[in-house]
């Protein structure tokens, strides 16, 4: 088989509601989540669907720079290739944009990736998880993620995420240590016996993570996600040594270079596997597979994925069988997808699909029609 044909289709998505980072919040509910489809066909007439969703405040990536790269840099390039031979099209994609110390635009490399797996997927008549070569586990447990603006308003929304069924949260942090404490207390006075972590998304100088950890030591916590900015080398190693948290690395491990630097000068001891933000499925692997052969402990988290990179999230993080919740909040924020028919979940698990590929059934007529985002100036 051969790729004779990919489209980038951009769409958007409306939101339920906000999510708030350190820097602001991720999107605004008029923009909407936006997304760069990707469909890839094979010469056989076989179709792999991937997806960029980027987060302009997360990482440098955009709508219009995924959706530009995709179409005039990086899909010329896998024209007429192979799709099973996938490090042979990250190497094609590395020649015309060259990754640093991370893959080099690696949301836009890893829509690609996951429409190159999914095809390949379902021309031979299996599942993602089956192509991974792992089946440690059928389902992933999900996390409800925390982002109010103060201990009340987190107390309500915890109390009802957890007649939702939630069992696990996920609390954004990066404001003023003792602020942010008091969301912490908060989440824990309402849910006792829930998994709970925080995620500061690079938000504090060392100073401030430094009183930070000692305060969500004190409420219990044993998680502490991208503390301080990721060039930040000196404070990591610093922080690892004053706390007896887990201090895990996201936005510091978006490129196998720069983890193994870090493993090396053990300024890392957790890692948070993004499929997106890696480059994709591709790099994913590698990175899952680095972490568990060091000891790590390892994290499954995303981007606000819409169901293309939700489901590619779980084939991978149950293949490696991260049991810890994972952070794939989607079906939190969005209020409308693209698929004819939904994924399998049951309650807050969602469970690996059984189907061909990723396992997304997608719906093109929406996708073309009242979903399709003009980005024309």
């Amino acid at each position: 088989m051969r790729i004779e044909r990919i489209e980038v289709l951009p769409v958007r998505l409306p939101l339920k509601g906000v999510l708030k980072l350190a820097r602001g919040v991720s999107r605004s509910i008029d923009e909407g989540k936006q997304i760069a489809l990707v469909k890839m066909t094979g010469d056989d007439g076989t179709v792999g669907w991937g997806e960029a969703g980027p987060s302009r405040r997360w990482s440098a990536e955009t709508i219009h720079s995924v959706t530009t790269t995709i179409r005039h840099v990086l899909a010329p390039v896998l024209i007429g290739r192979d799709p099973f031979d996938i490090a042979g099209l990250h190497a094609a994609m590395d020649t015309e944009l060259a990754p640093g110390f991370d893959p080099g635009q690696p949301i836009a490399k890893g829509a690609l990736d996951m429409a190159a797996h999914d095809l390949i997927c379902k021309a031979l008549g299996i599942n993602l998880q089956t192509w991974l070569g792992a089946k440690r586990m059928d389902r992933v447990e999900l996390a409800y993620l925390v982002s109010q603006p103060g201990p009340d308003e987190t107390a309500a929304a915890v109390g009802k995420a957890l007649d939702e069924g939630f069992r696990a949260f996920k609390v954004k942090v990066g404001n003023s240590p003792a602020f942010d404490a008091e969301i912490v207390r908060a989440v824990r006075q309402a849910a006792p016996d829930a998994v709970v972590w925080v995620d500061a998304n690079q938000g504090y100088d060392l100073d401030n993570a430094l009183r930070a950890a000692k305060l969500f030591e004190a409420e219990g916590i044993e998680l502490f996600e991208q503390p301080i900015p990721m060039t930040d080398l000196y404070g990591l190693k610093k922080l690892l040594s004053a706390t007896a948290m887990n201090i895990a690395l996201d936005e510091a491990a978006m490129g196998l270079p720069l983890i193994i630097d870090l493993l090396r000068r053990d300024a890392v001891e957790g890692l948070v596997c993004k499929v997106q933000k890696v480059g994709g499925i591709h790099y994913a692997r590698q990175l899952c597979d680095l972490a568990r052969n060091a000891g790590m402990k390892l994290i499954g988290s995303g981007l606000m994925d819409a169901p293309i990179g939700f489901a590619a999230s779980v084939h991978v993080f149950a293949a490696y069988g991260i049991d810890y919740p994972v952070d794939l909040n989607g079906p939190q924020h969005l209020s409308g997808d693209y698929l004819r028919t939904p994924l399998p979940r049951e309650g807050q698990m969602a469970l690996v699909p059984q189907v061909p590929g990723l396992g997304c059934d997608i719906d093109e007529d929406r996708v073309r029609g009242e979903l399709a985002l003009d980005l024309s100036i």
